[in-house]
């Protein structure tokens, strides 16, 4: 090292004295020392290697709006849901149920937000279901098994408004109560049998809905968090409709879930 130090002294005196022959022999080495105290292998990049310049645009503040403090829960529980399909020609229709069924929930929320100092706040809901309905309601409150059938899905996305006690954290404890609008589709297919005034004995007719058509759908919950732990129940009923037909599914839940924060 002392002797690349020498070898840099004399290469920059040298220089100086050939480009610099006005400068005084003081001068001259002051010149000479403090160009020398530069390091021969000094990088021309000062920024660490390591260092990944920062990602700006709308799609990475969508990406962190979606991850930054969001959550997923995964839940197991009891599930009823029911299926309310009505013929436009002649108002005959049929509720088709399921009831007291266990279940696994998936649901995913972004982070919560309130106004000010307040506890009214605010996040955005996606929930995922299945549901499998064997009975059909043959008076109000009364089921039975007519041999028919409705297989389906339903998702929805709902803003929602919400009144929390408890912690302001994303991880803390508290007790929330909320209501939303949003949207909300289902596809479902089986059979049903129709009643009403012109079908007193009853129509059977197959029945579907193939596509994810986005209608609007209300939704209610309350949840208890502890942590990661937590209790929910809630309530969702987009409305839907098909060629000749409507239908109106609804979904109550209450499950027990553990909830992951990004």
């Amino acid at each position: 090292m002392l002797e690349r130090y020498h070898i840099a002294l004399v290469v920059t005196v040298l220089s100086v004295l050939f480009l610099s022959p006005n400068l005084s022999p003081a001068q001259l080495t002051r010149s000479a020392e403090n160009a020398a105290t530069i390091p021969v292998d000094t990088p021309r990049n000062t920024v660490p290697p390591d260092t990944e310049p920062q990602k700006t645009g709308f799609w990475a503040w969508v990406w962190n709006s979606l991850t930054d403090e969001a959550h997923v829960t995964v839940g197991y529980g009891i599930l009823e849901s029911s299926l309310t399909v009505k013929r436009k020609s002649d108002g005959a229709s049929a509720t088709m149920v399921q009831r007291d069924t266990s279940a696994i929930f998936l649901s995913y929320s972004t982070a919560s937000s309130f106004f000010k100092d307040s506890n009214f706040g605010y996040t955005f809901m996606v929930n995922y279901v299945d549901f499998d309905m064997g009975q059909q309601e043959i008076h109000h409150n009364e089921y039975a098994d007519l041999g028919t059938e409705i297989k389906g899905h339903m998702i929805y996305a709902v803003p929602t408004l919400f009144y929390q006690w408890g912690e302001h954290r994303y991880q803390g404890k508290f007790v929330r109560l909320g209501v939303g609008a949003g949207v909300g589709a289902a596809t479902y297919s089986g059979t049903i049998q129709l009643t009403g005034s012109q079908v007193p004995g009853g129509e059977k007719i197959y029945t579907s809905k193939k596509s994810y058509e986005p209608r609007l759908a209300l939704s209610d919950f309350l949840e208890a968090r502890w942590h990661h732990f937590g209790i929910s129940i809630s309530y969702a009923a987009p409305r839907i409709y098909g060629d000749g037909y409507e239908a109106k599914v609804s979904n109550f839940s209450a499950n027990i879930g553990y909830t992951y924060y990004f």
